[in-house]
C-alpha cells in the first residue's frame, strides 16, 4: 500500500513554487485556495483533495504524480515524437535535467530572435 508522505509532497510544491518565483499568496490565488491552506500544505501540515492537488499542479505546470511522487512524468501526446522518443529512452534523472534545461531555456525567452 503505498503512503502519501505530506510532508514531502510539501516540500516539492514549495521549491517548485520558489523555482519560479511565485509567493504562497500568488500560488494560492491561482490554485484558489486560501494562503493560509497553502501554508499548512506547503509544511505538510493538512492533506489535500485531489480537486486541490489538481489546481496546484495546473498553477504549477506539473504533473500530479511528481507532486506526490517525485517523478517527473510526460504527457507523450503533447510532445513532438522526436522529443517523445528522446524521452523514452532517458531515465528518470535525464528526464529531470532535461526539464530543468526547457524551464531554463523558457525563462530565458528573450534571448531568443522572433
Amino acid at each position: 500500500m503505498y503512503t502519501i508522505d505530506y510532508k514531502e509532497l510539501g516540500k516539492r510544491i514549495r521549491s517548485e513554487r520558489r523555482k519560479q518565483d511565485l509567493t504562497q499568496e500568488k500560488l494560492a490565488e491561482m490554485a484558489d485556495i486560501s494562503e493560509s491552506f497553502m501554508g499548512h500544505i506547503e509544511r505538510g501540515g493538512r492533506t489535500l483533495s485531489i480537486e486541490t492537488l489538481a489546481k496546484i499542479a495546473n498553477a504549477l505546470n506539473l504533473s500530479i504524480e511528481y507532486i506526490i511522487c517525485g517523478e517527473f512524468n510526460y504527457r507523450p501526446d503533447m510532445l513532438p515524437s522526436e522529443i517523445n522518443d528522446a524521452l523514452n529512452q532517458m531515465s528518470s534523472s535525464q528526464r529531470k535535467v532535461f526539464l530543468n534545461i526547457m524551464k531554463t531555456l523558457a525563462a530565458s525567452s528573450d534571448m531568443w530572435p522572433v
